[in-house]
């Protein structure tokens, strides 16, 4: 009887973690697309969940036109334009991370464009979200907000003799 029952937990804790890894957006609606990204983020270990949040900043950026070369509109692209993508990028994964992606799309572009890219997302697990994404190997833009989360566990670190917050597990942390 013990061995049926320690079978049996196991075999319920691999259905559970078979279901939480192939979790998927929902995009039907806002509500629905914002409960399923949570959902998925909460899924992930720390390091994937990054990669995922600036994953869908990309396809954000990508699909509201927000990584075109003149962000200010002045007619040349400049070291003010450069810095209103990296601001516009910081504040799009700020509210990635806060869990208020669907009202910062939707107040940014409206609702129109916020139901295109859920659609664009609709059925879409971490790999498809990362792979659409360009594997965020691709573009200065991915670089800056994979440097973003990064600095993000320095915010008070001092230096000194201790290793930083996490430990010096990405490239680009910089803690000093």
């Amino acid at each position: 009887m013990t061995h049926l029952r320690t079978a049996l937990l196991l075999v319920g804790a691999a259905i559970l973690a078979g279901c939480s890894s192939s979790r998927r957006i929902d995009g039907a609606s806002a509500a629905t697309f914002e409960r399923s990204v949570a959902m998925l983020q909460n899924d992930l270990p720390a390091r994937q969940r990054d990669d995922f949040d600036v994953a869908l900043a990309v396809v954000w950026m990508r699909a509201a036109g927000l990584d075109a070369g003149d962000v200010d509109g002045d007619g040349d692209t400049d070291y003010f334009d450069a810095r209103a993508m990296a601001d516009n990028a910081g504040d799009l994964l700020a509210a990635i991370q806060r869990g208020d992606l669907v009202a910062t799309i939707e107040d940014g572009k409206g609702k129109a464009a916020a139901a295109a890219y859920f659609k664009q997302l609709d059925g879409l697990g971490y790999d498809g979200v990362v792979e659409l994404a360009g594997a965020l190997d691709a573009g200065s833009h991915v670089a800056d907000l994979k440097r973003h989360v990064s600095q993000s566990g320095c915010d008070g670190w001092k230096g000194g003799g201790e290793r930083p917050p996490l430990g010096y597990t990405s490239r680009i942390r910089r803690c000093d």
